[in-house]
């Protein structure tokens, strides 16, 4: 298997392949593993805390887990500012890499760019799953503004039991692992709206989504507050809601039982 971009101490892809595309002349990276109906992630605004998220999903489905362009490994594309331009660079990879019809998974900014994609790909969309995901403006349950937050203390947004992150942290100083965190807030920032990751129509959008649909949501999110939830659950025509207690953002990686419900989920169909 080909060296993570992140260093193999931090980021361990396992038995996944690296597989490298070019999509408008950019360079994608995408991990791959497993047999059977294809199942493709879409991750959060970080790649740096591991694959957990993906546990025993190389047993059921054929899974891919590519980088978003400017995150990861895959080179910046500076004709993509939008949430629309990263929908059309998945569709483009989905048809370079055969895949007509797919499970589809988000998580946090992944979430909102799979709920965007879905809404105007539905035809390649299996079954959805939005974790913990991004994009909705709830006014009574605000996005924390992370800008606001030291960076050390960022961790602790995103998982009950920050401990779990610690293996991927760097203990020491360490230029690449700062140097693509820069890469990767930059590539989010292009995506801001008013300080924050949301589409105003995002209501409107979730209403083209036909894919029977699983949100899941940890009970401690201190990102995206879980009261969000709801609000998804009910502007999605096709759509069941999961809480998971002693949880928080990185809902997938933190709780296993999480985890088998997604797979329950996506097995249904």
């Amino acid at each position: 298997m080909n060296s993570s971009p992140f260093g193999d101490r931090r980021v361990d892809h396992g038995t996944y392949s690296q597989r490298v595309f070019e999509v408008d002349g950019t360079q994608t990276v995408v991990y791959q593993n497993g047999t059977g109906e294809p199942l493709v992630y879409f991750h959060g605004a970080g790649t740096w805390h591991g694959i957990g998220f993906a546990e025993k999903w190389d047993e059921h489905f054929k899974t891919f887990l590519p980088h978003h362009p400017g995150f990861g490994g895959s080179a910046v594309n500076p004709e993509i500012g939008s949430m629309q331009s990263y929908v059309d660079h998945y569709a483009k990879l989905f048809d370079l890499l055969g895949l007509d019809r797919v499970h589809l998974v988000g998580t946090s900014l992944g979430g909102y760019l799979a709920a965007e994609f879905a809404a105007r790909h539905g035809e390649r969309v299996r079954r959805l799953v939005l974790a913990c995901p991004a994009g909705f403006d709830v006014e009574d349950h605000p996005q924390t503004d992370l800008s606001q937050v030291s960076p050390e203390l960022i961790p602790d947004y995103l998982m009950q039991n920050v401990g779990n992150l610690k293996p991927y942290l760097p203990t020491e100083p360490d230029e690449e692992f700062h140097a693509m965190r820069r890469k990767e807030g930059n590539s989010t920032s292009r995506l801001l709206l008013n300080g924050k990751l949301i589409n105003p129509a995002m209501p409107s959008v979730l209403q083209h989504i036909k894919s029977p649909t699983l949100v899941i949501w940890g009970n401690n999110d201190k990102i995206l507050p879980v009261g969000q939830a709801e609000h998804w659950q009910r502007a999605l025509p096709q759509s069941e809601l999961l809480i998971v207690e002693n949880a928080g953002h990185l809902v997938l990686d933190e709780s296993e039982s999480a985890r088998r419900m997604v797979r329950e989920f996506l097995l249904r169909g």
